[in-house]
């Protein structure tokens, strides 16, 4: 059996484990509230969007639309797909979704000044919940808007909670999963609670509705970099996905899981 062959199941065997986290965790129609920040966090545009993801009778592939509902009641339909275990694609463009148990991850994998735009969204489920929180860069570098996103399977909740610093009540432990570019994962390692602040270095922190996000207000190509998302799902349960760049490139996305 050569290396090569054996290459390619483990490769084969990476793709179908994200494949069934995708199946698993987020198929449905999700309706959500979206909310665009500034780079001083304030508060831009608010409006709902029903994103549906629907996997077909054979599980083989999952068409993706988006329903949108504009704050002064005009309506826009997009559809993607579809996509198989072998990897997505939207409008031409093949992609790579890190889906690691119940979080995902996907955008720019390498950071270019004045090249392209660097965007990456990062998000996680809970039983029929869904929280992500994206970051948008200018192609000079500097922070152009953060969207936050709450969504619900099948109808929607406007009672979004308060931005506020998580403190947690008693002590709270953690595993720690890391997934890479090529979908390979690792096994769970304990930690301990570490508050956002003390892992954002230089990056500034946002406390928005429905979730946290730390990331830098402008980004230098051959640095490294960590942009990571907190949610607090339950007043026990907290996920943090942190999506990490080395030498300009992606390098790994990290799951941390804390519970009291």
């Amino acid at each position: 059996m050569t290396s090569q062959f054996v290459d390619n199941v483990d490769q084969r065997e990476n793709q179908i484990q994200n494949w069934n986290n995708f199946c698993r965790y987020h198929v449905g129609d999700w309706h959500g509230i979206w909310t665009k920040y500034s780079p001083e966090g304030h508060s831009i545009d608010s409006f709902k969007c029903v994103r549906s993801f629907h996997l077909s009778e054979d599980s083989s592939q999952i068409t993706q639309q988006n329903y949108y509902t504009y704050s002064d009641g005009k309506t826009e339909l997009q559809n993607a797909g579809p996509y198989t275990s072998a990897g997505l694609s939207f409008n031409g463009h093949h992609f790579v979704v890190l889906f690691l148990d119940n979080s995902f991850s996907w955008g720019s994998t390498t950071i270019t000044n004045a090249d392209a735009q660097l965007f990456c969204e990062t998000g996680f489920t809970h039983g029929n919940k869904r929280m992500s929180l994206s970051a948008v860069y200018k192609k000079s570098g500097e922070l152009q808007h953060i969207r936050a996103i709450s969504e619900q399977l099948d109808s929607f909740n406007e009672a979004l909670s308060a931005p506020g610093v998580i403190q947690p009540d008693g002590v709270w432990q953690g595993t720690v999963k890391q997934i890479t570019p090529d979908l390979v994962t690792s096994s769970p390692k304990e930690i301990g609670w570490q508050p956002l602040e003390s892992e954002c270095g230089n990056n500034q922190v946002f406390h928005l509705r429905g979730g946290s996000i730390s990331c830098p207000l402008r980004i230098e190509s051959n640095t490294v970099l960590d942009l990571i998302v907190d949610w607090q799902a339950a007043p026990n349960e907290l996920f943090r996905g942190i999506r990490h760049f080395d030498n300009s490139k992606l390098s790994h996305f990290l799951l941390q899981v804390y519970e009291s």
